[in-house]
């Protein structure tokens, strides 16, 4: 395994999602660079809960930028912590792989194509499952 990937994969294992508290249907988690996100992307942010509700029987997404944690409500009989938290990683993993989509890019020009990076993670979400 070449260097930038062994590195690339150390990142993702040690920046997992991590459960802060969790009862049935409700479930608290650290999520890792969310209290750095630039305030001019958070007004995208629906664009990862339309992403995060991709799982089947998550219901709502909430984030805490101060804090750097979500809230996630979800139909128990559908799905469960550990499905959610595997389905977030899954994510975050998908999004650190394809860096060089917008690695290069300024604010604007990731503004600018948001859709497609959308439609990007989504595709690669469904052939990661």
């Amino acid at each position: 395994m070449a260097m930038p990937n062994l590195l690339k994969t150390a990142f993702v294992y040690f920046t997992k999602v991590k459960v802060v508290h969790s009862i049935p249907g409700r479930l608290r988690l650290q999520v890792p660079g969310l209290d750095s996100v630039p305030e001019e992307m958070k007004r995208y942010e629906h664009y990862v809960i339309d992403v995060i509700k991709l799982e089947s029987g998550i219901n709502d997404v909430s984030f805490s930028y101060v804090t750097g944690k979500m809230l996630l409500t979800y139909d128990p009989e559908k799905t469960n912590e550990k499905r959610i938290v595997s389905w977030l990683n899954l994510i975050w993993k998908k999004v650190i792989e394809n860096e060089r989509v917008y690695a290069k890019l300024s604010l604007d020009e990731i503004k600018d194509n948001l859709d497609k990076f959308y439609e990007l993670l989504c595709k690669e979400l469904k052939k990661g499952r």
